[in-house]
């Protein structure tokens, strides 16, 4: 028992980085994303008992977090619009080759609806499954290629009339 509690806990930890990163475009705030990552590990850890071997720890991990970011997104309704009536701090970065483009992309992704961006992110950038990424958006597979698709489509169309 205690060498399977062991092996689980290790798993959770190796997901860490794969959770970090879909936790940032999540939230888009970097610290905001390690609380909600180390939320979702502090829950999974509490939880194992609610996993069952044998299915997808990623796709249970990712769903927690996931679930983690709604309801945080469900009691921020208040602070977001007063921060959104703030004016954004404007500073002077580093010019960098390459920069532009990947702000630019940034942007692009930024502006798909929730549902596009978050199916591209899991599938594209997270290189998930699309049957992981149904699980973890509550979804059917067929939902999930049809938002990347039309992600993808949204994205192609804006980078090809900046060229």
């Amino acid at each position: 028992m205690k060498q399977q509690d062991s092996a689980y806990r290790e798993a959770v930890v190796a997901l860490v980085p794969q959770l970090r990163a879909f936790a940032r475009f999540l939230a888009r705030d970097a610290a905001r994303a390690d609380d909600l990552v180390q939320d979702a590990v502090v829950r999974a850890l509490e939880r194992q008992d609610a996993w069952t071997e044998g299915t997808d720890l990623r796709a249970w991990t990712f769903r927690l977090l996931r679930n983690l970011f709604l309801d945080q997104q469900r009691r921020r309704r208040v602070e977001q619009r007063g921060l959104a009536a703030m004016p954004t701090p404007r500073t002077n970065e580093p010019v960098q080759t390459g920069r532009d483009a990947l702000r630019d992309l940034e942007s692009a992704i930024a502006a798909l609806p929730p549902a596009q961006r978050e199916a591209l992110i899991l599938v594209a950038a997270l290189e998930l499954d699309v049957a992981s990424a149904a699980m973890i958006t509550g979804v059917p597979e067929g939902t999930v290629k049809a938002r990347v698709s039309r992600a993808r489509a949204t994205l192609a169309r804006v980078f090809g009339a900046q060229r």
